[in-house]
């Protein structure tokens, strides 16, 4: 049964600025449903470990979406409020730290000397997903600071601690789209590599990616460093229509993306994962032996030359 708004005055209620819609709840609730189970099914066929990321984005943003249909229907619940808050706001970090981990594996992947900008393939993955869960802690607060307060000036703190957050994530994002053109330069100039295409049209995938997640970084940007109670933000707040339209309608379509060209079906083959951490130690004895050899054969040349 299709549930009742309370009226917007009610102090028990917190939809007090519209009537959420509950069918356009439940539908995101369920797109977000299907495509979890459809990210799962394709993890399971690819069995790529690194997808794990992935699934977690679409498993949060599940969650946002499935405690906004149950504080709709419990609307002086508070709890299933500040959890829909919560998670819609952090779950796009999952999708753009997967955005991070996906470019390092394909430097390592398509590129001979395994590195980009003179970052090597390994680290790049790990310093940008290290800054992204930085950027995630200080969204985190400042979410947790606007749910848990019931004061104006300490909510008003959490808004800005969480954009000083998201503005931090835009500035990694800015970063990473010149490390992706950089790639592109790259493997356009070897002329080796197999698939080409399928990396330069992920790259593409990737792109698209990032800018539905700026899209949505921008809103928030605005609707954030508005002021609680400033025109810009009650405009915003008081339409239900910008939150899907802004932040979950392109989350879903980031995760939309991977279903038509998934990662995993590019990189397939011996470089498509990392080595192991015994595969790395038996490369770097590897290269040590063949260093002192090239030092050996040089001494034997100047020996013989002498």
């Amino acid at each position: 049964m299709t549930p009742v708004c309370l009226p917007l005055d009610d102090p028990n209620s917190h939809w007090n600025r519209f009537c959420p819609s509950w069918s356009a709840a439940i539908a995101f609730a369920v797109l977000f449903a299907v495509t979890t189970v459809l990210h799962i099914i394709q993890a399971c066929y690819y069995r790529k470990s690194f997808l794990w990321v992935l699934i977690m984005g679409a498993i949060w943003e599940l969650i946002a979406a499935a405690s906004r249909v149950a504080s709709i229907q419990s609307p002086t619940n508070k709890n299933s409020y500040e959890v829909s808050f919560v998670f819609l706001v952090l779950a796009p970090l999952w999708i753009n730290a997967f955005d991070y981990v996906v470019l390092g594996r394909m430097v390592w992947y398509y590129l001979p000397e395994k590195s980009l900008a003179g970052i090597k393939a390994t680290r790049m993955s790990t310093i940008f997903v290290a800054l992204d869960i930085t950027s995630f802690i200080v969204q985190l607060a400042g979410a947790l600071l606007t749910v848990n307060n019931n004061s104006s000036s300490a909510t008003t703190n959490g808004l800005h601690v969480y954009t000083a957050g998201v503005c931090l994530q835009q500035t990694l994002i800015l970063a990473f789209f010149g490390l992706g053109i950089l790639f592109l330069i790259r493997l356009r100039q070897v002329d080796t590599v197999k698939n080409k295409a399928r990396g330069m049209k992920l790259v593409s995938v990737l792109y698209a990616s990032l800018l539905l997640i700026t899209w949505r970084i921008i809103y928030r940007i605005i609707e954030f460093s508005a002021g609680v109670h400033s025109t810009l933000n009650n405009t915003l707040d008081d339409n239900e229509w910008f939150v899907y339209v802004f932040d979950i309608g392109p989350m879903f379509f980031a995760l939309v993306l991977y279903h038509f060209y998934h990662p995993a079906r590019v990189l397939q083959g011996p470089d498509a994962d990392y080595p192991t951490r015994a595969q790395r130690k038996a490369m770097k004895e590897e290269a040590k032996r063949e260093k002192q050899q090239e030092s050996i054969s040089v001494k034997d040349s100047e020996e013989l030359a002498v």
